[in-house]
């Protein structure tokens, strides 16, 4: 073999040598990242004993909204923070800051896709009438939402590893220890589906979050290597709190298996009458119950069922104080209608810090005329059996992230309605000034709650709570 045969076979070796190297480090690495990317996808169904022992867990779990800027409301101050209750009242004329015009930009967007409602109202601001573009929760909006502000598009989950980086970081003042910090690509996954709503080109404009989960974004997890096991890093004092606790880090996992329990079994055997409270269908004159209408006292009488209630005259009130304003003429247009009477009397003991105090004042008392629709049994102004309008019904399988084991658990959402209610309720000049009667045959009762079944025992319904309110404001909506 001549000088320049063999530089050729050397060259060729060195070459071939070079290339076996990289693709054998190339591999190394995509199957480092695989094993790191299984051990991620593993503990996204972890059930951790401490919220700082697995973000992993405790990222996957986080529900992804789009939430809307309550303080955008500047009208009449609210009084709950139920479904239906709130309002968001924003001025159409005056200047608005950038981060506003942003807000008011987000509520068109779920106006256009009936999340919300909008309608113009005129509101009392320093005894001066002003225009307001009023936002109200929809039917719709309540079933795609969670909790108060939280337009719910899914959950998000890891999607890839794209880097794995190895350091040192100090544990102590003369020892390190070696760890991974892996990033990460998380969003929605293709095959989760997003609601259709969040699909509208007015809102993925809106909301850029929405294009964010779809597109994915970066993530890092701190990793280590533990008996040759993937597994996320705990630092010393996490370990020692858990060491304090006597636990160490859980090995129990979520299922992610369906539910056994079908809804349409379910709502075969769920009688949700049965669940009600017998007062949930009696609706209210002011200063009853918590429908937001305050007046200065109620009247105590010996009778079952006997209204009758004062609004002070000559009582200092605050700017908060809105019975002069709001109750009191509510009061007279239920006066107008026939439905109350009204006297003046002097010497009445005020209530609560005004206790031992005498004022005069208006009592306003039901009319004998209206005295039959009162229902003897209940004790209150009923009415009537109504009629169930599943709104959501959602069955959480048995060990499934948010539930135990041995039981599922059945979420549900619905509106009552009165489509046949008592001969008294058909009134039209009732129904125009009793904002009450008004709201509760326009919007009914809004309900929801969980229980639970048993799969030990034939699917027996176990424990569960659950709540109902009017599915309006009589003060601020109507």
């Amino acid at each position: 073999m001549d000088v320049l045969q063999a530089f050729f076979v050397t060259i060729v070796l060195v070459l071939f040598s070079n290339i076996y190297a990289f693709g054998s480090s190339d591999m190394e690495f995509d199957s480092q990242k695989n094993d790191i990317f299984a051990a991620i996808k593993k503990d996204e169904n972890l059930k951790p004993h401490f919220t700082y022992e697995s973000s992993i867990s405790n990222f996957v779990s986080e529900d992804q909204c789009i939430r809307i800027n309550h303080n955008l409301h500047k009208g009449e101050r609210q009084k709950s923070k139920r479904a239906f209750k709130w309002v968001i009242d924003v001025p159409t004329k005056g200047k608005i800051s950038s981060k506003e015009a942003i807000g008011i930009k987000e509520l068109n967007a779920l106006v256009t896709v009936k999340l919300l409602s909008k309608k113009t109202v005129y509101i009392d601001i320093d005894s001066i009438k002003q225009k307001f573009n009023r936002y109200r929760l929809t039917v719709k909006g309540w079933k795609e939402s969670v909790g108060r502000d939280c337009f719910y598009l899914g959950k998000a989950k890891h999607l890839s590893v794209t880097k794995v980086k190895k350091i040192q970081v100090p544990i102590s003042r003369d020892s390190k220890e070696t760890l991974y910090k892996v990033t990460t690509i998380v969003g929605i996954a293709r095959e989760q589906k997003l609601p259709d709503w969040a699909n509208h080109q007015d809102v993925r404009q809106a909301f850029p979050l929405v294009d964010k989960l779809v597109k994915g974004y970066e993530r890092i997890i701190s990793m280590n290597k533990v008996n040759g096991q993937w597994a996320e890093y705990l630092s010393p004092s996490s370990v020692k709190r858990m060491a304090k606790s006597g636990r160490t880090k859980s090995s129990n996992y979520f299922n992610t298996n369906a539910s056994i329990t079908k809804k349409e079994s379910m709502l075969d055997a769920f009688e949700i009458e049965e669940h009600r409270n017998k007062y949930w269908s009696c609706i209210s004159l002011p200063g009853q119950s918590s429908n937001g209408v305050r007046v200065d006292k109620e009247l105590k009488s010996s009778s079952q069922y006997n209204y009758s209630v004062a609004i002070f005259d000559n009582m200092k009130r605050s700017k908060l104080d809105d019975i002069e304003i709001k109750t009191k003429p509510y009061l007279e247009r239920l006066v107008d209608a026939g439905l109350l009477t009204s006297h003046l009397q002097n010497g009445i003991e005020g209530n609560k810090k005004n206790r031992g105090k005498l004022f005069n004042g208006t009592v306003y008392q039901l009319s004998s005329n209206y005295n039959h629709i009162i229902d003897k049994n209940k004790g209150c102004i009923y009415l009537g059996k109504g009629k169930v309008n599943l709104v959501e019904l959602k069955i959480i399988a048995s060990n499934a992230r948010g539930n135990h084991s041995l039981q599922e658990i059945v979420k549900y959402k619905y509106i009552m309605t009165y489509p046949e209610p008592p001969e008294w309720v058909k009134d039209p000049v009732l129904q125009s000034q009793w904002s009450d009667l008004k709201g509760a045959l326009d919007y009914g009762l809004a309900c929801d709650g969980t229980f639970e079944i048993d799969l030990t025992e034939e699917r027996k319904m176990g424990a569960g709570s659950g709540s109902c309110w009017w599915a309006y404001d009589s003060v601020a909506e109507l």
